[in-house]
């Protein structure tokens, strides 16, 4: 394994507003089994919207840019962190490629904390059941049962399981607020990389900030941007790359319906591209198989070519971007 040499790591949260919350009832509890009864008081004010962001640095990066990574929908940053059989992930293979890498969790995930339902937050979280992972993330032609040729390790899917976490439905202009904020803060350059619902959040806060983009790249990313309705000349000098791996199009199913995200596979993201390259800009589009790399599903982060996966992008961002 090629070693790194880390000059500062850390974090920090950005984003989120002070919420009052009043006329709740209180609630008799005990913090600690045996503990005294106390009345909690659920009224106050309170921190909501924050997001967390963890910082990785090199003592010699190839680029000055972090390759700031966005999860998708009912995942965290541990998405990047490790894979479900234990080996390191694109967290570690980028900084081995000698790119500085920042690891988010958007507002609800992991370490940013979710808000108060229904004061603050509208609706109640959504849980994701094995059989719902299994057909968002692409796993095979119904629940329990993979594509033939899956580079998924279907062994470790208890594991897989252990690093999702509930969703909302209700809180997208909280989760879009903060990353605005955070695409804001990134005056020095960023570098975009959105998996999944990460992709969405991502176009819009890059479309608003666009002078702090040095390059995007789109991991079998969703959006609805509709490139007819959106003045998106502001991309036409950044660079994107679009990262799709198999088992898409009208031959693969899901329980009898296409897979949710080919329709930005086949409409949004595409569009997109063709827009870039319309207006003179540098656009890749990138299919796996037809780089001679089958069996990769939506989790191709996590698959046994992880790596080679990631040394690919990295080699794109060498060449498309570079200092």
């Amino acid at each position: 394994m090629k070693p790194v040499s880390i000059i500062s790591k850390g974090s920090y949260h950005i984003g989120g507003r002070k919420v009052t919350i009043e006329g709740s009832a209180p609630v008799e509890t005990r913090f600690w089994p045996g503990g005294p009864p106390v009345t909690y008081d659920p009224n106050g004010d309170f921190q909501a919207g924050q997001m967390y962001v963890q910082y990785t640095r090199l003592e010699h990066p190839v680029i000055p840019y972090p390759v700031c990574m966005i999860h998708g929908g009912g995942a965290t940053g541990a998405l990047w962190e490790s894979t479900q059989d234990g080996r390191p992930g694109w967290e570690f293979r980028f900084l081995q490629n000698g790119l500085n890498v920042n690891v988010s969790d958007g507002v609800e995930r992991g370490r940013s904390s979710w808000a108060q339902y229904p004061e603050i937050n509208e609706g109640p979280p959504m849980f994701n059941s094995y059989g719902e992972r299994w057909t968002t993330y692409r796993l095979g032609p119904k629940a329990g049962v993979p594509y033939e040729g899956s580079r998924f390790d279907y062994s470790k899917y208890d594991q897989f399981m252990k690093q999702h976490v509930p969703r909302w439905t209700t809180s997208n202009a909280m989760v879009q607020a903060a990353y605005d904020e955070y695409f804001s803060s990134m005056k020095d350059g960023m570098i975009v990389l959105a998996h999944s619902q990460g992709g969405l959040f991502s176009l819009e806060a890059a479309l608003k900030n666009a002078e702090n983009i040095k390059g995007i790249i789109m991991v079998e990313s969703s959006s609805d941007l509709d490139v007819d309705k959106t003045d998106v000349s502001v991309f036409r000098d950044i660079p994107f790359l679009f990262v799709y791996g198999d088992f898409l199009g009208d031959a693969y199913c899901i329980d009898g319906y296409k897979w949710p995200g080919a329709f930005a596979w086949e409409g949004s993201m595409r569009n997109l591209h063709h827009k870039i390259l319309e207006m003179g800009g540098d656009s890749t589009w990138m299919e796996l198989p037809k780089l001679g790399i089958r069996g990769n599903t939506h989790a191709l982060m996590m698959e046994d070519n992880s790596d080679e996966i990631a040394d690919l992008i990295c080699d794109w961002i060498k060449e498309h971007i570079g200092s």
